[in-house]
């Protein structure tokens, strides 16, 4: 499902973020990648779903060698890989409003995007939120909504960057009770995250001076 290997990250300003990086997700799988704050981990998680071009290794995603993609392909790949960004903030709609605007944009189930984001809905625990706005969602489910964006148009890879940063103890647990929920559906997750990390995780990868372990 991933395979990366040798993959370096430089920015602008001449940090080297990632160095040599390996690592490797197999379809099923739900993995955690630990590291502290500007350890790199939103870097790889837009290297990983072809939302920044690679500078140099190899990152393969979905049987898809990433640094040779031309600029239609990498879009075409961006639509299969479901993703939460960091501080994922709901937009002044409703909770399915937002769901559905998303499929339209995407053009996928256009005649039937508020029949699919219902799916979505239900599939994260939110389906009985649908009609509230999605701006007044306390903080459990503002991930919800965020994993229901991410997985309405049916990907097979979920990449998750720091999904339980502001969730409580007990609220974490449940965020990870719903990503192998999700696991069991079918979807294969890579979560980033500072920790700590709830109790009963399955693989767990460490970030850190530029090098992934645990691979």
């Amino acid at each position: 499902m991933i395979q990366v290997s040798e993959l370096s990250h430089t920015t602008e300003d001449a940090i080297k973020v990632l160095e040599g990086v390996h690592l490797h997700v197999e379809r099923g799988e739900l993995v955690l990648l630990l590291g502290a704050a500007a350890a790199g981990k939103s870097i790889l998680l837009l290297l990983l779903s072809a939302q920044l071009p690679p500078q140099s290794g190899q990152v393969l995603v979905l049987g898809r060698n990433i640094p040779r993609l031309s600029r239609e392909k990498a879009a075409d790949l961006r639509r299969r890989i479901g993703f939460l960004p960091q501080g994922f903030t709901p937009l002044r709609r409703t909770v399915l409003g937002q769901v559905a605007f998303k499929l339209r944009a995407l053009g996928d189930f256009r005649e039937k995007a508020e029949e699919r984001a219902l799916v979505a809905l239900e599939q994260v625990g939110l389906a009985a939120r649908a009609g509230a706005p999605g701006e007044e969602l306390a903080p459990l489910d503002r991930v919800r909504l965020g994993l229901a964006l991410a997985v309405a148009n049916e990907p097979s890879l979920l990449l998750a960057d720091e999904p339980f940063a502001e969730l409580t103890e007990h609220e974490r647990e449940d965020a990870l009770a719903l990503l192998f929920q999700l696991r069991r559906g079918g979807i294969t997750s890579l979560v980033a995250t500072r920790g700590p990390v709830p109790p009963g995780t399955g693989r767990i990868l460490h970030l850190a001076d530029g090098k992934v372990t645990g691979a």
